[in-house]
């Protein structure tokens, strides 16, 4: 965080300092200026005309004990330097401090093992889509109610003279081990 600390009548009436003479910015941040005031309160100005920069140009603040203001930097920022001035005492003190306006260093690349690349293109190619069976359980889970819905319709359609009793007992076997293999596949 880019900050500059501003002390307004800390010598004497209407008495400026500030520190850093010169301060660092990376375009798309903000400069954080920090007012402390020692005396009674105060009206100061900072201004700048550096449109390129920033869109900040002017702002009076009424300093009573302690200000904050935030200046953002454009974020289409080049790199260069731009004036920031400080007025106190209704322009009796000027003093101006420079913001260097600083592209940040490009992460370092760390290089890959030529060998270890080869190996990699070599692993996602050889990768094919896996298609997993279901379990032969769920198969026959799901296949022996099937089973006895046709063999329902058989008997309804037709089978209608058979036998009532040995078609429910049937179909009733069909759905009762439908019903067990589910349950023990749940279980696993």
């Amino acid at each position: 965080m880019a900050l500059v600390e501003i002390q307004i009548n800390r010598l004497g009436i209407n008495s400026l300092e500030y520190s850093p003479a010169s301060v660092d910015v990376s375009p798309g941040t903000a400069l954080h200026v920090r007012i402390t005031n020692y005396g009674s309160p105060t009206h100061i100005t900072l201004r700048t005309a550096s449109e390129e920069y920033t869109n900040f140009t002017y702002e009076n603040l009424y300093v009573e004990a302690e200000a904050e203001i935030h200046i953002p930097i454009l974020s289409t920022a080049p790199e260069g330097s731009f004036p920031m001035q400080v007025i106190t005492g209704y322009g009796m003190r000027r003093e101006e401090f420079k913001v260097d306006v600083i592209q940040p260093a490009p992460a370092p690349v760390l290089e890959e093992n030529p060998l270890e690349a080869m190996m990699k293109e070599e692993a996602a190619k050889s990768e094919k889509p896996s298609i997993t069976l279901p379990d032969k359980n769920v198969l026959i889970a799901l296949v022996l109610p099937v089973i006895g819905l046709i063999f329902l319709l058989l008997w309804i359609f037709v089978f209608p003279a058979a036998s009532s009793a040995l078609m429910a007992i049937i179909l009733f076997v069909i759905m009762l081990i439908g019903v067990v293999v589910a349950w023990f596949t749940a279980k696993k």
